[in-house]
Protein backbone atom coordinates (compact mmCIF):
# COMPACT_ATOMS: atom_id res chain seq x y z
CA UNK A 1 0.00 0.00 0.00
CA UNK A 2 2.92 2.45 0.47
CA UNK A 3 4.35 2.10 -2.99
CA UNK A 4 1.57 3.97 -4.92
CA UNK A 5 2.21 6.74 -2.67
CA UNK A 6 5.93 6.73 -3.40
CA UNK A 7 5.30 6.64 -6.79
CA UNK A 8 2.70 9.93 -6.55
CA UNK A 9 5.29 11.60 -4.87
CA UNK A 10 7.75 11.03 -7.38
CA UNK A 11 5.73 11.50 -10.34
CA UNK A 12 4.86 15.01 -8.41
CA UNK A 13 8.48 15.92 -7.77
CA UNK A 14 8.76 14.91 -11.76
CA UNK A 15 6.41 17.28 -12.56
CA UNK A 16 7.33 20.12 -10.42
CA UNK A 17 10.99 19.92 -11.74
CA UNK A 18 9.79 20.18 -15.05
CA UNK A 19 7.80 22.87 -14.39
CA UNK A 20 10.83 24.85 -13.01
CA UNK A 21 12.88 24.30 -15.62
CA UNK A 22 10.92 24.27 -18.55
CA UNK A 23 12.33 27.79 -19.41
CA UNK A 24 15.80 25.58 -19.90
CA UNK A 25 14.09 23.26 -22.81
CA UNK A 26 16.49 23.86 -25.73
CA UNK A 27 13.65 24.14 -28.62
CA UNK A 28 14.20 28.05 -28.64
CA UNK A 29 17.17 29.21 -27.01
CA UNK A 30 20.79 28.35 -27.11
CA UNK A 31 23.27 27.57 -24.43
CA UNK A 32 24.56 30.11 -22.11
CA UNK A 33 28.30 31.05 -22.09
CA UNK A 34 28.83 29.00 -18.74
CA UNK A 35 27.34 26.20 -20.80
CA UNK A 36 28.91 26.61 -23.78
CA UNK A 37 32.45 26.40 -22.11
CA UNK A 38 31.34 23.46 -19.92
CA UNK A 39 29.48 21.48 -23.36
CA UNK A 40 32.85 22.35 -25.28
CA UNK A 41 35.08 20.57 -22.21
CA UNK A 42 32.74 17.71 -22.32
CA UNK A 43 33.19 17.36 -25.90
CA UNK A 44 36.60 17.43 -25.39
CA UNK A 45 37.03 14.69 -23.27
CA UNK A 46 34.78 12.59 -24.96
CA UNK A 47 37.09 12.98 -27.84
CA UNK A 48 40.00 11.73 -25.44
CA UNK A 49 41.29 15.11 -24.91
CA UNK A 50 41.24 16.98 -20.99
CA UNK A 51 40.06 19.45 -19.10
CA UNK A 52 42.57 22.40 -18.22
CA UNK A 53 45.22 20.88 -20.64
CA UNK A 54 43.55 21.28 -23.63
CA UNK A 55 40.78 23.58 -22.69
CA UNK A 56 41.53 26.54 -20.05
CA UNK A 57 38.97 27.17 -17.64
CA UNK A 58 38.91 27.96 -13.71
CA UNK A 59 35.91 25.46 -12.78
CA UNK A 60 36.76 22.13 -10.62
CA UNK A 61 36.14 19.42 -13.52
CA UNK A 62 32.78 18.07 -11.39
CA UNK A 63 30.80 19.61 -14.09
CA UNK A 64 32.63 18.85 -17.18
CA UNK A 65 31.66 15.60 -15.87
CA UNK A 66 28.14 15.59 -15.20
CA UNK A 67 27.90 16.96 -19.35
CA UNK A 68 29.49 14.07 -20.33
CA UNK A 69 27.61 11.40 -18.74
CA UNK A 70 24.53 13.97 -20.21
CA UNK A 71 26.28 13.21 -23.82
CA UNK A 72 27.58 16.58 -24.14
CA UNK A 73 24.44 17.89 -25.67
CA UNK A 74 21.40 20.50 -24.61
CA UNK A 75 18.78 18.13 -24.16
CA UNK A 76 21.05 15.05 -22.32
CA UNK A 77 21.98 18.42 -19.52
CA UNK A 78 18.32 19.21 -19.54
CA UNK A 79 17.00 15.91 -18.84
CA UNK A 80 20.06 15.84 -15.91
CA UNK A 81 18.45 19.03 -14.25
CA UNK A 82 15.57 17.59 -14.23
CA UNK A 83 16.65 14.81 -12.31
CA UNK A 84 19.10 16.56 -9.78
CA UNK A 85 15.81 18.85 -9.32
CA UNK A 86 13.66 16.03 -8.28
CA UNK A 87 15.81 14.21 -6.31
CA UNK A 88 17.14 17.22 -4.72
CA UNK A 89 13.10 17.64 -3.89
CA UNK A 90 12.85 14.37 -3.01
CA UNK A 91 15.38 14.10 -0.64
CA UNK A 92 14.83 17.63 1.10
CA UNK A 93 11.48 16.45 2.01
CA UNK A 94 12.32 12.65 3.05
CA UNK A 95 15.59 15.18 5.44
CA UNK A 96 12.74 17.33 6.87
CA UNK A 97 10.33 15.19 7.66
CA UNK A 98 12.94 12.32 9.29
CA UNK A 99 14.59 15.45 11.09
CA UNK A 100 11.70 16.27 13.54
CA UNK A 101 10.00 18.70 11.49
CA UNK A 102 7.08 16.81 10.68
CA UNK A 103 5.25 15.97 7.26
CA UNK A 104 3.70 19.91 6.76
CA UNK A 105 7.11 21.49 7.91
CA UNK A 106 8.91 18.95 5.40
CA UNK A 107 6.52 20.00 2.49
CA UNK A 108 6.53 24.18 3.03
CA UNK A 109 10.08 23.67 3.78
CA UNK A 110 10.43 21.99 0.53
CA UNK A 111 8.51 24.31 -1.29
CA UNK A 112 10.14 27.47 -0.22
CA UNK A 113 13.33 26.76 -2.18
CA UNK A 114 12.36 24.93 -4.78
CA UNK A 115 10.17 28.27 -5.25
CA UNK A 116 13.33 30.34 -5.15
CA UNK A 117 15.48 28.56 -8.07
CA UNK A 118 14.28 29.78 -11.18
CA UNK A 119 15.24 33.30 -9.86
CA UNK A 120 18.70 31.84 -9.10
CA UNK A 121 19.34 29.50 -11.76
CA UNK A 122 17.25 30.69 -15.39
CA UNK A 123 18.13 33.42 -17.63
CA UNK A 124 16.68 35.26 -20.35
CA UNK A 125 16.58 33.32 -23.39
CA UNK A 126 19.34 30.67 -22.62
CA UNK A 127 19.89 27.34 -21.54
CA UNK A 128 21.77 27.59 -17.95
CA UNK A 129 23.73 25.03 -16.37
CA UNK A 130 25.68 26.10 -13.28
CA UNK A 131 27.11 23.69 -10.91
CA UNK A 132 25.82 25.20 -7.45
CA UNK A 133 22.76 23.49 -8.92
CA UNK A 134 24.02 20.10 -8.87
CA UNK A 135 25.23 20.52 -5.25
CA UNK A 136 21.37 20.61 -4.33
CA UNK A 137 20.95 17.04 -4.00
CA UNK A 138 24.27 16.63 -2.25
CA UNK A 139 23.58 18.68 0.47
CA UNK A 140 20.27 17.80 1.11
CA UNK A 141 21.56 14.18 0.89
CA UNK A 142 24.32 15.54 3.91
CA UNK A 143 21.15 16.70 5.57
CA UNK A 144 19.09 14.10 6.01
CA UNK A 145 22.52 11.59 6.50
CA UNK A 146 24.19 13.96 9.62
CA UNK A 147 20.37 14.59 11.10
CA UNK A 148 20.03 10.15 11.28
CA UNK A 149 23.50 10.08 12.38
CA UNK A 150 23.18 12.01 15.18
CA UNK A 151 20.04 10.07 16.20
CA UNK A 152 21.74 7.58 16.74
CA UNK A 153 24.37 9.00 18.71
CA UNK A 154 27.50 6.67 17.38
CA UNK A 155 29.02 6.65 13.32
CA UNK A 156 27.48 4.51 11.06
CA UNK A 157 28.02 4.07 7.30
CA UNK A 158 26.24 7.41 7.31
CA UNK A 159 29.07 9.00 8.34
CA UNK A 160 31.41 7.93 5.39
CA UNK A 161 28.63 9.09 3.01
CA UNK A 162 29.18 12.65 4.19
CA UNK A 163 32.17 12.64 3.31
CA UNK A 164 32.44 11.45 -0.37
CA UNK A 165 29.06 13.76 -1.09
CA UNK A 166 31.37 15.98 0.47
CA UNK A 167 34.14 15.60 -1.95
CA UNK A 168 31.58 15.70 -5.18
CA UNK A 169 30.33 18.89 -4.01
CA UNK A 170 33.83 20.25 -3.63
CA UNK A 171 34.18 19.06 -7.27
CA UNK A 172 31.64 21.05 -8.63
CA UNK A 173 32.06 24.56 -7.13
CA UNK A 174 34.94 24.98 -3.34
CA UNK A 175 32.21 27.39 -2.52
CA UNK A 176 29.67 24.76 -2.31
CA UNK A 177 30.58 23.04 0.78
CA UNK A 178 29.98 25.28 3.82
CA UNK A 179 27.53 22.35 4.68
CA UNK A 180 30.46 20.41 5.50
CA UNK A 181 32.00 22.80 6.96
CA UNK A 182 29.68 23.89 9.20
CA UNK A 183 29.26 19.43 10.41
CA UNK A 184 33.29 19.55 11.16
CA UNK A 185 32.17 22.86 13.28
CA UNK A 186 28.91 21.04 15.03
CA UNK A 187 30.89 17.80 15.46
CA UNK A 188 34.06 19.42 17.28
CA UNK A 189 31.71 21.49 19.45
CA UNK A 190 29.42 19.00 20.48
CA UNK A 191 32.36 16.59 21.16
CA UNK A 192 34.04 19.59 23.48
CA UNK A 193 30.84 19.83 25.22
CA UNK A 194 29.97 16.62 26.25
CA UNK A 195 33.71 15.28 26.35
CA UNK A 196 32.88 12.71 22.89
CA UNK A 197 36.57 13.11 21.92
CA UNK A 198 37.20 9.39 20.83
CA UNK A 199 33.79 9.17 19.11
CA UNK A 200 34.89 12.75 16.94
CA UNK A 201 38.02 10.96 16.14
CA UNK A 202 35.95 8.06 14.73
CA UNK A 203 34.04 10.06 12.90
CA UNK A 204 37.02 12.40 11.40
CA UNK A 205 38.63 9.18 10.06
CA UNK A 206 34.96 8.03 8.62
CA UNK A 207 34.09 11.63 6.59
CA UNK A 208 37.90 12.09 5.41
CA UNK A 209 38.54 8.74 4.05
CA UNK A 210 36.02 8.57 1.90
CA UNK A 211 36.42 12.51 0.88
CA UNK A 212 40.24 11.66 0.11
CA UNK A 213 39.38 8.65 -1.74
CA UNK A 214 37.09 10.57 -4.55
CA UNK A 215 39.56 13.24 -4.45
CA UNK A 216 42.47 10.88 -4.97
CA UNK A 217 40.64 9.60 -7.80
CA UNK A 218 40.26 12.24 -9.65
CA UNK A 219 43.83 13.98 -9.31
CA UNK A 220 45.01 10.09 -10.48
CA UNK A 221 43.03 10.54 -13.64
CA UNK A 222 44.10 14.27 -14.32
CA UNK A 223 47.78 13.35 -13.50
CA UNK A 224 47.43 10.36 -16.07
CA UNK A 225 46.21 12.45 -18.41
CA UNK A 226 48.99 15.22 -18.10
CA UNK A 227 46.66 17.92 -16.95
CA UNK A 228 47.22 17.73 -12.96
CA UNK A 229 49.38 21.49 -13.47
CA UNK A 230 47.09 22.61 -15.30
CA UNK A 231 44.62 22.21 -13.41
CA UNK A 232 46.22 23.68 -10.05
CA UNK A 233 47.04 26.43 -11.81
CA UNK A 234 43.66 27.22 -13.13
CA UNK A 235 41.43 26.03 -10.69
CA UNK A 236 43.57 27.27 -7.33
CA UNK A 237 45.66 29.80 -8.36
CA UNK A 238 43.39 32.12 -10.83
CA UNK A 239 40.22 31.26 -8.32
CA UNK A 240 42.35 32.71 -5.46
CA UNK A 241 43.57 36.08 -7.25
CA UNK A 242 39.76 36.12 -8.56
CA UNK A 243 38.25 35.94 -5.43
CA UNK A 244 41.11 38.21 -3.55
CA UNK A 245 40.20 41.19 -5.71
CA UNK A 246 36.89 41.60 -3.63
CA UNK A 247 36.39 44.30 -1.20
CA UNK A 248 34.74 43.79 1.70
CA UNK A 249 32.14 46.64 0.62
CA UNK A 250 31.63 44.25 -2.58
CA UNK A 251 31.20 41.02 -0.38
CA UNK A 252 28.41 43.23 1.80
CA UNK A 253 26.85 43.85 -1.64
CA UNK A 254 26.66 40.90 -2.66
CA UNK A 255 24.94 39.28 0.11
CA UNK A 256 22.18 42.04 -0.17
CA UNK A 257 21.85 40.70 -3.78
CA UNK A 258 21.43 37.43 -3.01
CA UNK A 259 18.39 38.37 -0.03
CA UNK A 260 16.95 40.82 -2.45
CA UNK A 261 16.69 37.43 -5.30
CA UNK A 262 15.47 34.91 -2.53
CA UNK A 263 12.62 38.14 -1.31
CA UNK A 264 10.42 38.02 -4.38
CA UNK A 265 9.34 34.47 -3.24
CA UNK A 266 9.15 35.02 0.27
CA UNK A 267 12.04 32.48 0.91
CA UNK A 268 14.51 35.25 2.51
CA UNK A 269 11.72 36.53 5.17
CA UNK A 270 10.50 33.36 6.63
CA UNK A 271 14.22 31.74 6.55
CA UNK A 272 15.68 34.70 8.73
CA UNK A 273 12.57 34.40 10.82
CA UNK A 274 13.01 30.98 11.34
CA UNK A 275 16.68 31.34 11.85
CA UNK A 276 15.84 33.95 14.44
CA UNK A 277 13.19 31.27 16.28
CA UNK A 278 16.14 28.73 15.91
CA UNK A 279 18.06 31.03 18.26
CA UNK A 280 16.31 30.78 20.96
CA UNK A 281 14.13 27.46 21.26
CA UNK A 282 14.79 24.13 21.12
CA UNK A 283 15.61 22.75 18.05
CA UNK A 284 16.49 18.71 15.81
CA UNK A 285 20.29 18.28 14.95
CA UNK A 286 19.24 19.43 11.32
CA UNK A 287 17.66 22.90 12.16
CA UNK A 288 21.11 23.24 14.36
CA UNK A 289 23.07 22.83 11.81
CA UNK A 290 21.38 24.96 9.42
CA UNK A 291 21.37 27.69 11.47
CA UNK A 292 24.76 27.47 12.03
CA UNK A 293 25.33 26.98 8.22
CA UNK A 294 23.46 29.73 7.31
CA UNK A 295 26.07 32.51 7.89
CA UNK A 296 28.59 30.52 6.57
CA UNK A 297 26.94 30.12 3.26
CA UNK A 298 26.31 33.96 3.36
CA UNK A 299 30.36 34.58 3.35
CA UNK A 300 31.08 32.05 1.06
CA UNK A 301 28.79 33.25 -1.10
CA UNK A 302 30.47 36.62 -1.47
CA UNK A 303 33.94 35.45 -2.34
CA UNK A 304 33.38 36.34 -5.73
CA UNK A 305 31.67 38.56 -8.54
CA UNK A 306 27.89 38.71 -7.17
CA UNK A 307 26.00 36.43 -10.14
CA UNK A 308 22.80 35.17 -9.38
CA UNK A 309 23.57 31.71 -9.42
CA UNK A 310 26.18 32.08 -6.65
CA UNK A 311 23.18 32.05 -4.03
CA UNK A 312 21.68 28.13 -5.25
CA UNK A 313 24.25 26.95 -2.29
CA UNK A 314 21.58 28.99 0.35
CA UNK A 315 18.57 26.65 -0.30
CA UNK A 316 18.71 23.89 1.81
CA UNK A 317 19.99 25.87 4.86
CA UNK A 318 16.95 28.43 3.74
CA UNK A 319 14.96 25.41 3.30
CA UNK A 320 15.07 23.52 7.02
CA UNK A 321 15.07 27.23 8.28
CA UNK A 322 11.59 27.73 6.80
CA UNK A 323 10.39 24.43 7.69
CA UNK A 324 11.55 24.79 11.25
CA UNK A 325 9.35 28.04 10.90
CA UNK A 326 6.38 26.50 10.10
CA UNK A 327 6.99 23.34 12.77
CA UNK A 328 7.48 26.58 15.52
CA UNK A 329 4.35 27.64 14.85
CA UNK A 330 2.09 24.56 14.32
CA UNK A 331 3.33 23.37 17.97
CA UNK A 332 1.72 26.98 19.12
CA UNK A 333 -1.32 26.73 17.08
CA UNK A 334 -1.82 23.42 16.13
CA UNK A 335 -3.76 21.92 13.32
CA UNK A 336 -5.83 24.99 12.61
CA UNK A 337 -2.69 26.87 11.27
CA UNK A 338 -2.33 23.97 8.54
CA UNK A 339 -4.62 26.16 6.77
CA UNK A 340 -2.35 29.14 6.83
CA UNK A 341 1.06 27.02 5.93
CA UNK A 342 -0.87 25.77 2.58
CA UNK A 343 -2.07 29.76 1.41
CA UNK A 344 1.91 30.17 2.35
CA UNK A 345 2.87 27.61 0.22
CA UNK A 346 0.30 29.28 -2.69
CA UNK A 347 1.45 32.46 -2.54
CA UNK A 348 5.01 31.93 -2.57
CA UNK A 349 4.87 30.36 -5.43
CA UNK A 350 2.87 33.25 -7.27
CA UNK A 351 6.00 35.09 -7.97
CA UNK A 352 8.02 32.50 -9.60
CA UNK A 353 5.51 30.83 -11.44
CA UNK A 354 4.86 34.31 -13.15
CA UNK A 355 8.63 34.71 -14.19
CA UNK A 356 8.75 31.02 -15.69
CA UNK A 357 5.67 31.87 -17.74
CA UNK A 358 7.32 34.85 -18.93
CA UNK A 359 10.92 32.80 -19.36
CA UNK A 360 9.10 30.16 -21.66
CA UNK A 361 8.13 32.98 -24.20
CA UNK A 362 11.45 34.28 -24.47
CA UNK A 363 13.98 33.06 -27.15
CA UNK A 364 17.56 33.86 -27.74
CA UNK A 365 18.58 36.97 -29.68
CA UNK A 366 19.76 34.67 -32.56
CA UNK A 367 23.53 35.78 -32.30
CA UNK A 368 25.05 33.04 -31.63
CA UNK A 369 22.82 30.49 -33.99
CA UNK A 370 23.28 33.28 -37.21
CA UNK A 371 27.55 32.73 -36.20
CA UNK A 372 27.34 29.27 -36.06
CA UNK A 373 25.04 28.86 -38.90
CA UNK A 374 28.11 30.80 -41.07
CA UNK A 375 30.92 29.30 -39.51
CA UNK A 376 28.90 25.94 -40.83
CA UNK A 377 28.56 26.85 -43.50
CA UNK A 378 32.38 28.89 -44.20
CA UNK A 379 34.12 25.49 -42.86
CA UNK A 380 34.61 22.15 -42.55
CA UNK A 381 34.78 19.59 -39.29
CA UNK A 382 38.62 19.49 -40.07
CA UNK A 383 38.83 23.27 -39.49
CA UNK A 384 39.67 25.18 -36.42
CA UNK A 385 37.77 28.37 -35.93
CA UNK A 386 38.71 31.25 -32.97
CA UNK A 387 35.59 33.00 -31.67
CA UNK A 388 37.37 35.97 -29.78
CA UNK A 389 35.28 36.46 -27.00
CA UNK A 390 33.11 34.73 -24.43
CA UNK A 391 30.97 33.34 -27.04
CA UNK A 392 32.09 29.33 -27.10
CA UNK A 393 28.15 28.10 -27.26
CA UNK A 394 29.19 29.05 -31.23
CA UNK A 395 31.88 26.69 -31.62
CA UNK A 396 29.21 24.19 -29.18
CA UNK A 397 25.99 24.98 -31.95
CA UNK A 398 28.70 24.97 -35.05
CA UNK A 399 30.66 21.40 -33.64
CA UNK A 400 34.01 23.01 -34.28
CA UNK A 401 37.40 22.46 -32.13
CA UNK A 402 38.54 26.33 -31.08
CA UNK A 403 41.78 27.12 -32.51
CA UNK A 404 43.38 27.90 -29.30
CA UNK A 405 42.75 26.18 -25.41
CA UNK A 406 41.39 29.80 -24.59
CA UNK A 407 37.71 29.35 -25.98
CA UNK A 408 37.20 32.45 -24.15
CA UNK A 409 39.95 34.51 -23.57
CA UNK A 410 39.32 37.55 -20.88
CA UNK A 411 39.82 35.30 -17.77
CA UNK A 412 43.04 34.42 -18.04
CA UNK A 413 44.33 36.95 -20.33
CA UNK A 414 43.24 40.14 -18.86
CA UNK A 415 42.38 38.96 -14.76
CA UNK A 416 44.44 41.36 -12.45
CA UNK A 417 46.74 39.28 -10.28
CA UNK A 418 46.63 36.26 -12.73
CA UNK A 419 47.31 37.49 -16.34
CA UNK A 420 50.74 37.60 -17.80
CA UNK A 421 52.34 38.15 -21.20
CA UNK A 422 53.65 34.49 -21.82
CA UNK A 423 49.82 33.86 -21.45
CA UNK A 424 49.35 36.29 -25.01
CA UNK A 425 52.62 34.50 -26.50
CA UNK A 426 50.78 31.06 -25.84
CA UNK A 427 47.36 32.38 -27.73
CA UNK A 428 49.73 33.24 -30.55
CA UNK A 429 51.91 30.38 -30.48
CA UNK A 430 47.94 28.61 -30.94
CA UNK A 431 46.92 30.76 -33.41
CA UNK A 432 50.38 30.05 -35.78
CA UNK A 433 49.83 26.40 -35.00
CA UNK A 434 46.13 25.54 -35.48
CA UNK A 435 46.21 28.80 -38.26
CA UNK A 436 42.09 28.75 -37.71
CA UNK A 437 40.88 29.31 -41.35
CA UNK A 438 38.09 31.25 -39.79
CA UNK A 439 37.92 34.03 -36.89
CA UNK A 440 34.60 35.33 -35.15
CA UNK A 441 35.05 38.70 -33.67
CA UNK A 442 32.20 38.54 -30.97
CA UNK A 443 33.34 41.36 -28.55
CA UNK A 444 30.98 43.74 -29.31
CA UNK A 445 28.60 41.23 -27.30
CA UNK A 446 31.14 39.62 -25.10
CA UNK A 447 32.42 40.04 -21.26
CA UNK A 448 35.13 43.15 -21.13
CA UNK A 449 36.29 41.49 -24.46
CA UNK A 450 38.03 44.67 -26.58
CA UNK A 451 37.54 44.56 -30.28
CA UNK A 452 40.43 42.43 -32.85
CA UNK A 453 41.19 45.87 -34.48
CA UNK A 454 43.85 48.32 -33.87
CA UNK A 455 41.86 51.94 -33.66
CA UNK A 456 39.12 49.92 -31.21
CA UNK A 457 41.46 48.45 -29.02
CA UNK A 458 43.64 51.24 -28.47
CA UNK A 459 40.29 53.07 -27.34
CA UNK A 460 38.81 50.44 -25.62
CA UNK A 461 38.60 50.81 -21.97
CA UNK A 462 37.65 47.85 -19.13
CA UNK A 463 34.44 48.60 -17.74
CA UNK A 464 34.81 46.57 -15.00
CA UNK A 465 38.27 47.19 -12.08
CA UNK A 466 38.98 43.72 -11.93
CA UNK A 467 40.21 43.15 -15.60
CA UNK A 468 42.87 45.06 -17.65
CA UNK A 469 44.39 43.79 -20.86
CA UNK A 470 48.04 44.16 -21.26
CA UNK A 471 49.33 45.90 -23.87
CA UNK A 472 50.66 43.03 -25.61
CA UNK A 473 46.93 42.15 -26.47
CA UNK A 474 48.60 44.48 -29.81
CA UNK A 475 50.01 41.28 -30.72
CA UNK A 476 46.75 39.28 -31.16
CA UNK A 477 45.72 42.00 -33.19
CA UNK A 478 49.27 42.40 -35.15
CA UNK A 479 48.75 38.42 -35.76
CA UNK A 480 45.08 38.90 -37.05
CA UNK A 481 45.72 41.76 -39.29
CA UNK A 482 49.30 40.26 -41.14
CA UNK A 483 47.38 36.83 -41.76
CA UNK A 484 43.86 37.22 -42.41
CA UNK A 485 41.07 39.67 -44.37
CA UNK A 486 38.35 41.36 -43.21
CA UNK A 487 34.98 40.11 -44.91
CA UNK A 488 32.62 41.98 -43.19
CA UNK A 489 30.15 41.83 -40.71
CA UNK A 490 27.45 39.14 -39.50
CA UNK A 491 23.95 40.72 -40.21
CA UNK A 492 22.46 40.10 -37.17
CA UNK A 493 24.65 40.34 -34.61
CA UNK A 494 27.45 42.78 -36.05
CA UNK A 495 29.91 40.80 -35.28
CA UNK A 496 33.03 40.89 -37.83
CA UNK A 497 34.20 37.94 -40.07
CA UNK A 498 37.97 37.44 -40.77
CA UNK A 499 39.13 34.75 -42.97
CA UNK A 500 42.61 33.51 -43.27
CA UNK A 501 44.68 35.27 -46.73
CA UNK A 502 45.10 33.08 -49.38
CA UNK A 503 48.48 31.85 -49.79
Amino acid sequence: MRRRPQISTAAALVVGALLVLSPNLPLNRVPSEDEGVFLYIARTIAAGGAPYRDVWDHKPPGVYLLDLLAGANVWGVFVLQAIALATAGWLSYRALARGGLGPYGAVFGTIAWVVAVPRLFLEDGLQTNFPEFYALPLQFGALGLFAEDEARHAPTWRTGALGALGAAAALLKPTAIGLWLTIALVLVFTSARYGRWRDLRRRALLITGPFLGVAVVVVVWLAIAGALPDAVEQVLRYNAAYSAFATPLARAEAIALGLRLTLPSGLALVAIAGWVAALSGPRPPIVLLAAAAFPIELLLSSTGRAYHYYFLPWLPAMGVLAAYLCWWLLTRFGGRFSFVVLAACVSMAIVPLLLVGRLIGVRDDGAAREAATYVDYATTSADAVLVWGSRAEVLVLADRRSATRLVYQYAALATRGYASPATIDAVIADLARETPLLIIDASKDSFVTPPLDRAGLASWTSPEPQYAWPPETSRIVDFVETNYERLGVLQQSGWTVWRLRSR
